[in-house]
């Protein structure tokens, strides 16, 4: 029989060998990260060389050192990179579909106005890009608010939250979170609300008017009645002959008045900016229906103004820039429109709030259930902001002293009293009697 009592030595022997080392190895590692705390080097890397290089550490040894620290932060933005994708790729869903809603009413719009004879078709996709832009400025915090309350919604349903909070680092992670989707959202929006929106607006009213004066009112169009909108006109032509329209029919309203007009022939032209219609050897009726009363007037050349292609853009407060505003006279208009602007950065900030409010929902409660409150929560914040406004350019006296802010405070009290009474429910009726009636005890 063999003897294995010197195997047995030899074993013990390795054993406390290996574990002299692996507390050597702890020790140093321990001195090594305190080291690092107390200098707080900005090169951690050169740092822990030098440190190890003086110390007569083992390279084997250090890079298992690193190698550990590394897969330690790693893991940690493991989890900030699963969040922010599922964000992302709800936000970029919900984004989508606003898109397409609000492009799908645009081109309807847009259409019905080239019908009429408004605008050139030419023009249309220039119009479109242009207006769906601005309206996408005052959609970006909605869509974050409904990506944010659907992607967290999905790991409470999946239950993915409590695993979160059992590491620990639910606080540190969603703190985290919130700065990383609120603070770069609120410095976008604000650029794109205060300097970028003016400009698209300014172009959206040029290239509304480029489009109204590079097309023709319908004189080229003959045996059909047009009519416009804008000028309440129905216009007939019989016939065109060397380019020139004949037998030409107007009819029009205002003030209860209405105008029939008939001339041999017409044209139109546009001239130091101006669209104008000349009719010629024609005859005009004026009157009010059903009293008899009409006026008729014979002309050779009557010269009606269509429209103006170089308006004076500076009365229009929605156009102007930030110093312009500042420095206006008119100070109830242009604290309106600074407000107005304000609304969209400030908004993202507290809707995301609400998100983290309402993105908190039982494990097998639909992720989509809190969706129908973001929209409520939304669809009040942004009238009550439009209220205000309102007061504010009517230089009401409670909007004049509070303006929008009141609105910005009340939204965070709402999402303050959610938070600490529930997250997932809108506070019922019961639950405010109840309260109520407490308080009438006590006092």
């Amino acid at each position: 029989m063999k003897d294995i009592s010197k195997y047995t030595k030899n074993l013990k022997k390795w054993l406390d060998f290996y574990r002299l080392c692996k507390s050597k190895l702890h020790q140093l590692s321990t001195r090594i990260i305190s080291r690092i705390r107390q200098k707080k080097s900005r090169n951690n890397i050169n740092f822990l060389g030098e440190f190890a290089q003086r110390q007569k550490v083992n390279f084997f040894e250090w890079v298992i050192f690193q190698k550990n620290i590394l897969r330690k932060s790693f893991l940690f933005l493991i989890i900030d990179r699963y969040l922010l994708k599922s964000f992302f790729k709800i936000f970029l869903s919900v984004f989508v579909v606003l898109v397409l809603v609000i492009v799908g009413r645009l081109f309807v719009r847009l259409l019905q106005y080239v019908v009429d004879g408004r605008f050139d078709v030419n023009m249309i996709f220039e119009l479109l890009f242009l207006s769906t832009s601005k309206s996408i400025i005052l959609l970006l915090p909605f869509a974050i608010m409904i990506g944010l309350v659907i992607s967290l919604s999905k790991l409470y349903r999946d239950s993915e939250i409590s695993a979160l909070k059992a590491s620990g680092k639910f606080k540190e992670v969603f703190t985290k979170l919130f700065y990383t989707i609120s603070i770069p959202s609120f410095f976008i929006i604000f650029i794109l609300s205060m300097f970028i929106s003016p400009h698209v607006i300014t172009n959206i009213q040029k290239t509304k008017i480029e489009a109204a004066a590079t097309s023709e009112i319908g004189l080229t169009s003959p045996g059909k009645f047009i009519q416009m909108k804008d000028k309440n006109w129905i216009i007939f032509v019989e016939d065109i002959e060397d380019d020139i329209s004949k037998r030409i029919f107007i009819k029009s309203s205002e003030n209860n008045k209405i105008s029939i007009e008939t001339a041999e022939e017409g044209d139109e032209f546009l001239e130091d900016g101006i669209r104008r219609l000349v009719l010629k050897n024609g005859q005009r009726y004026t009157g009010t229906p059903g009293t008899g009363n009409f006026q008729v007037m014979k002309y050779d050349i009557h010269e009606v103004k269509l429209l103006n292609t170089t308006p004076d853009f500076s009365v229009n407060y929605r156009m102007k820039g930030l110093y312009d505003l500042i420095s206006d006279k008119n100070a109830a208009l242009a604290s309106a429109e600074i407000q107005w602007r304000l609304f969209a950065p400030i908004s993202v900030i507290i809707l995301v709030l609400f998100a983290f409010v309402l993105g908190d929902v039982a494990p097998r409660q639909n992720k989509y259930s809190n969706i129908l409150y973001a929209i409520i929560i939304y669809f009040i914040y942004s009238n009550l902001i439009i209220v205000s406004i309102n007061g504010i350019q009517k230089n009401t006296l409670f909007f004049s002293i509070f303006g929008t802010w009141w609105v910005h405070a009340f939204a965070i009290l709402i999402c303050l009293i959610l938070f600490k009474n529930n997250k997932n429910q809108i506070l019922n009726f019961n639950y405010i009697k109840n309260r109520i009636e407490n308080l009438k005890h006590k006092l």
